[in-house]
């Protein structure tokens, strides 16, 4: 299983980081590295730690410490690191299990002691301790809220599932891609190329688990735009409905229409209408 976030959720994370000018990052449930809120880079503090002096290795171990320890206690945990800053570690659990994890960081608390930086080689001593003190603070009050704040949005994703597991990911991706594009002229190998994926493995994909196809998910995401035209204007045409929602032939969609939903299409206009206005009308939308 693998943590992916959906575009709106990656957004909600990279708001609340922007506002406490901390990063988020992304790890898949076995420690890599997936994602980097808004293409954040380290701090200038953890890169000095990390390329100057060495201390990369001692980052990801700890990374993956606290990773087992979040699992194990079922919750977020705020740890300070080796190199004396704070991160906040949250396991995203998902159906019982961890699909990864977001952490936020790196800040400093108030009243904390700053690292020893005695043994620091002198080349690099200033610099390391201006970015240390240049780096957000917050106070153990702030502290509690935000980590109250992080839990309730890491609550959110996994109830509502906005976390989607791996093996639904392409899925989701498909979904995503129709909806986006349902009315313009698209085409499986556009999809296919756009998703990185062949399109026999979508057919396939599609086939297989779910006993359609990349036409039948286009028909019915077209159908829906049609049925939300006419709850919105009742009074709108089945031609012109038929070309808004994709189809380059009315008569075609009518077809399409009566086999899909048990009913010619001017008769679901007719039932969209107030009970006082309702006729009888024909496939052409015509009275």
């Amino acid at each position: 299983m693998e943590l992916f976030l959906s575009d709106e959720v990656q957004s909600l994370l990279d708001d609340f980081a922007s506002l406490l000018d901390v990063r988020v990052t992304f790890f898949s449930p076995g420690g890599e590295f997936l994602r980097r809120g808004k293409a954040m880079h380290n701090c200038e503090y953890c890169r000095i730690v990390q390329e100057a002096l060495g201390g990369k290795a001692h980052c990801v171990s700890m990374d993956c410490n606290k990773q087992r320890e979040a699992v194990e206690r079922g919750q977020i945990i705020d740890y300070r690191c080796h190199a004396g800053l704070h991160e906040c570690l949250a396991p995203v659990m998902v159906r019982g299990v961890a699909a990864g994890f977001v952490m936020f960081g790196q800040f400093r608390v108030e009243g904390e002691a700053p690292p020893d930086w005695e043994l620091v080689p002198e080349a690099e001593r200033e610099a390391l301790q201006k970015s240390y003190w240049e780096l957000p603070a917050f106070t153990a009050e702030k502290l509690k809220g935000t980590l109250g704040v992080l839990k309730t949005l890491i609550d959110y994703i996994a109830v509502r599932e906005l976390a989607v597991l791996q093996c639904d990911r392409l899925r989701a991706d498909i979904d995503k891609y129709i909806e986006k594009h349902a009315s313009e002229n698209i085409r499986l190998p556009d999809m296919a190329k756009k998703l990185g994926r062949s399109v026999s493995t979508i057919s396939q994909f599609l086939r297989r688990n779910y006993q359609t196809s990349f036409k039948g998910l286009l028909l019915d995401a077209r159908l829906q735009i049609a049925e939300k035209m006419w709850r919105k204007d009742p009074g709108a045409t089945v031609a012109e409905v038929a070309f808004a929602s994709g189809f380059s032939d009315q008569f075609y969609f009518s077809r399409v229409f009566r086999r899909r939903r048990g009913m010619p299409p001017g008769k679901f206009r007719s039932q969209m209408r107030p009970v006082g206005e309702r006729n009888i009308v024909n496939d052409t939308g015509e009275r």
